[in-house]
């Protein structure tokens, strides 16, 4: 009659919270010392290290954790992670140096196209779509290398 205690997974994936946390969390580091300034984006080890050890444990994750659903369960982590980019940015958006004094030249270039109502409007439109397309991405690709280490592994 007792039966094993099974993990509780999270959001509709077949993974414990703490793994999507932790997934999410280990990017954010780079995201938040870029926009304060701290880091030159691809200026230093330190940002390369912090921008590429993230996604080094996402594809260990997708190749070493079997799962019954790797795309459902990459594709949620990627899209958290990009909402977790996009709170980031908001967040920061008024600090010293940040990303909010420093915007994407392309996402300026949009924003003048518009009426000043709109303009600030568009140019965070702009930085949270380019957050979540980053956070979709990666899960696409590690949903991909799942996939492939599922295959091998049968």
């Amino acid at each position: 009659m007792n039966q094993p205690l099974r993990s509780r997974t999270f959001l509709g994936t077949s993974w414990p919270a703490w793994l999507l946390v932790t997934l999410i969390a280990l990017g954010l580091p780079r995201t938040v010392l870029s926009d304060l300034g701290v880091i030159e984006p691809e200026g230093s080890l330190v940002y390369y290290v912090l921008a590429l050890a993230p996604f080094a444990f996402w594809f260990a994750v997708a190749i070493f954790r079997r799962t019954p659903t790797p795309i459902r369960d990459h594709l949620v982590a990627g899209g958290l992670y990009g909402l977790s980019l996009i709170a980031v940015h908001e967040l920061l958006w008024a600090f010293g140096s940040s990303l909010g004094h420093h915007p994407p030249q392309a996402g300026l270039d949009l924003a003048e196209r518009f009426e000043s109502p709109l303009r600030e409007l568009v140019l965070h439109g702009y930085t949270s779509g380019i957050a979540l397309a980053i956070g979709l991405g990666v899960g696409v690709v590690a949903a991909a290398v799942a996939t492939g280490a599922n295959k091998i592994r049968r």
